[in-house]
């Protein structure tokens, strides 16, 4: 038995050295990881039975996964049509001329009403249409800026300008006593050095219209809240309200829906308080060129899609880039250092537009003035009109939109 032994594993070792055994077994070791690999990409089907052993499996091709279309059923033979006759000629012709009530009704019914584009209505009207309730106010001019650079946006053809209104000069810091200015670090910036101490700027660095209700907003004077406990505080005298350079990546329409949310939960929370929505700024012209998202394009189709919600009575757009850019319609280079943000020493072209930009009057005065003009009016007396009578603090009634 132990010779026997010996005699069988001289033979397995001889096999097993055999370079044609070992051949064999890393093919058929290979056709499965091939039969494996090319099922599961679909182009065998994998299918083992008794008629179909592990290894030949791997070379079926029987019936691929994605079975080929049917072949189209052969063309039945038309049969002749019929000899039309005479009389049936003229019968078919009178039916054509005097056609049914029915079929008046039927083909009536089938007219759909003709809608125009938004660039036929451009030309007829002169301003795009939204359909949105209470909106429409808000002016806008022809503004094309080419083919779209990028998915988030689209070219609306048009560029909202500031709410018409009976704007009255500011010219005493006092007039913001009491206003809530909501939203990024560019408001952040404009709370910093525009002087205006008396007012609340809530901010925060990168926030958006997606978190702004979350968001632990700091305030200038040191408290932090939320912009739910902000609005629950109040009534405010007026609310300004400017984000959309975070969300300059993201879908123009949702981004103007979410504005309109925003919009909404303010109304509700401060119902009496005018709302100033103040449009995004552009960028350089070097940032413009070099960005195919960050870019006046983009920027201006946000503010045609929140300006929209403007309805010049309790609701107002403001576009302050007039006092920012060059004559190209870019930011000016040299207020900025990043293309997109104004440096501190340049935030003054803003206060001063918005200072020209006012709803009430009586704060004319500049109390911070070295020397009052001997004639002009004094220190803490109302101004008055061109009948010489004076105007009372608030909005002025007589004005267009006031309230």
């Amino acid at each position: 038995m132990g010779s026997a032994d010996k005699k069988v594993k001289k033979k397995k070792k001889k096999i097993a050295k055999c370079p044609l055994f070992i051949m064999i077994c890393l093919t058929i070791t290979g056709m499965m990881a091939f039969g494996v690999i090319m099922s599961a990409m679909g182009e065998y089907e994998w299918k083992l039975t008794w008629e179909h052993p592990v290894f030949a499996a791997v070379l079926l091709d029987e019936r691929p996964v994605n079975e080929p279309e049917p072949e189209p059923e052969p063309v039945q033979k038309v049969e002749e049509a019929p000899v039309v006759t005479d009389a049936v000629k003229e019968a078919t012709d009178i039916m054509a001329e005097e056609p049914s009530s029915d079929a008046v009704e039927e083909e009536s019914s089938e007219e759909e009403e003709v809608i125009i584009s938004d660039e036929e209505y451009m030309e007829m009207y002169g301003e795009i249409p939204y359909y949105i309730e209470g909106g429409g106010a808000v002016k806008y001019i022809t503004w094309d800026t080419g083919e779209p650079r990028s998915r988030y946006y689209s070219n609306p053809g048009v560029r909202p300008i500031t709410s018409e209104y009976h704007y009255t000069h500011i010219g005493n810091p006092d007039y913001y006593e009491n206003c809530l200015f909501i939203g990024d670090s560019r408001i952040g910036g404009l709370g910093t050095y525009s002087g205006w101490n008396k007012a609340f700027f809530a901010y925060k660095n990168g926030t958006s219209v997606y978190n702004i209700m979350e968001a632990n907003l700091s305030v200038i004077n040191g408290m932090n809240a939320t912009l739910p406990e902000l609005l629950e505080v109040g009534p405010y005298r007026m609310i300004f309200i400017m984000l959309g350079i975070n969300e300059i990546g993201m879908d123009t329409a949702d981004y103007g829906q979410r504005f309109g949310e925003i919009l909404a939960t303010i109304r509700e929370y401060q119902p009496e308080t005018p709302i100033v929505i103040i449009g995004n700024t552009f960028v350089t012209k070097e940032r413009d060129n070099s960005d195919n998202v960050t870019n006046n394009a983009n920027i201006n189709d946000k503010n045609v899609a929140i300006a929209c919600y403007a309805n010049g009575e309790d609701i107002f757009y403001f576009d302050v880039n007039p006092a920012l850019v060059d004559e190209e319609g870019y930011l000016r280079s040299d207020i900025t250092r990043d293309g997109v943000h104004i440096t501190a020493q340049h935030y003054h072209l803003w206060v001063d537009w918005m200072n020209e930009h006012g709803f009430y009057e009586g704060y004319e005065i500049d109390p911070y003035a070295e020397e009052e003009n001997s004639e002009g009016t004094d220190e803490g007396e109302a101004t008055e009109n061109g009948e010489g009578e004076a105007v009372a603090d608030g909005m002025d009634d007589n004005s267009e939109g006031g309230q």
